[in-house]
């Protein structure tokens, strides 16, 4: 989900449960995890920091918490300089801090549903966790999101009725992604996994057959087309590609990727992410390939 939609949901949930003095807290908290697209201005020139990314570790449990305090911190410290009215924090007390938190959790729990995955337990794991039910960014949820709030500043609605249409699309949204997802599980079960298209009737559904990664396209009322193979090795061998596997700019790429090849040409050794690179998908859109030398990957090189 984009920030904004995260952030008008955070907002519906204060405005519903009659809490307004949590409204600012809850969407700070739902907007804070996001920023973490900063940290790619540092990281992009330092592999070993691959995650501190957008969708990195600030998306993880303990990246929540610490993205959280962070917020309050600079909330409490803007209320102490005069940049916003001390009354704020006042008002919402100690809970407001909770209220920041919820936020946070929230936007991890939106997040969880869509492709490619968040590390929930990063820095501990750098393994990614999905449901797999949603493709990544939703435009059509941004456009809603964009729509909503001019109409509001408009006053095309009323706050109360925006945010009960607003609702009402969010959950109807998700309703369709989850019973496209539904029904889609018969046909694909066995797969290793599913990646959800925009279009909700398609999937792209991923096996591994050993030594190659089988990839097909699945239509909900049409079946599977023919499957696409692509060799996990290509001039080389898992025992020349293996050492290779811990090298940061290669950690980097399969934590990008959603397959990854490798293809040995010359003294170097291309690894690559087939989808993404053709263009079949399009997310994460950075970190495609890497060449290594092969040098680099033997022991002590």
């Amino acid at each position: 989900m984009d920030s904004l939609t995260h952030a008008l949901a955070a907002a519906i949930i204060a405005y519903s449960l009659g809490s307004p003095q949590f409204f600012p807290f809850a969407v700070i908290g739902a907007v804070i995890i996001d920023t973490d697209i900063l940290f790619s201005l540092i990281s992009d020139s330092h592999p070993s920091l691959y995650l501190f990314v957008h969708g990195g570790i600030a998306h993880s449990l303990a990246g929540a918490v610490v993205m959280s305090a962070l917020a309050y911190t600079g909330i409490t410290l803007a209320a102490l300089a005069g940049l916003i009215d001390p009354a704020v924090l006042v008002r919402a007390g100690p809970a407001g801090f909770a209220a920041v938190l919820f936020g946070a959790f929230l936007h991890i729990a939106m997040d969880l549903p869509a492709t490619p995955g968040i590390p929930l337990f990063a820095p501990k794991s750098d393994k990614k966790y999905a449901l797999f039910i949603l493709p990544g960014p939703s435009l059509f949820m941004l456009t809603v999101s964009l729509f909503f709030l001019i109409w509001l500043a408009l006053g095309v609605v009323t706050l109360a009725e925006g945010m009960a249409a607003y609702a009402a699309i969010l959950v109807a949204f998700l309703l369709v992604r989850f019973v496209a997802f539904l029904a889609s599980r018969p046909a694909l079960r066995g797969t290793m996994r599913a990646i959800p298209q925009v279009n909700p009737l398609r999937w792209l559904a991923i096996s591994d057959s050993g030594y190659a990664w089988t990839v097909r396209d699945y239509r909900i009322g049409l079946g599977m087309t023919d499957p696409v193979n692509y060799p996990k090795y290509k001039n080389t061998s898992p025992e020349e590609v293996v050492p290779c596997l811990a090298l940061p700019e290669v950690m980097r790429l399969r934590y990008y990727s959603y397959i990854v090849t490798a293809e040995k040409e010359g003294d170097t050794i291309l690894f690559f992410d087939p989808l993404r690179v053709s263009g079949r998908l399009f997310y994460p859109p950075h970190f495609k390939q890497v060449r290594i030398a092969i040098g680099v990957c033997a022991p002590g090189g």
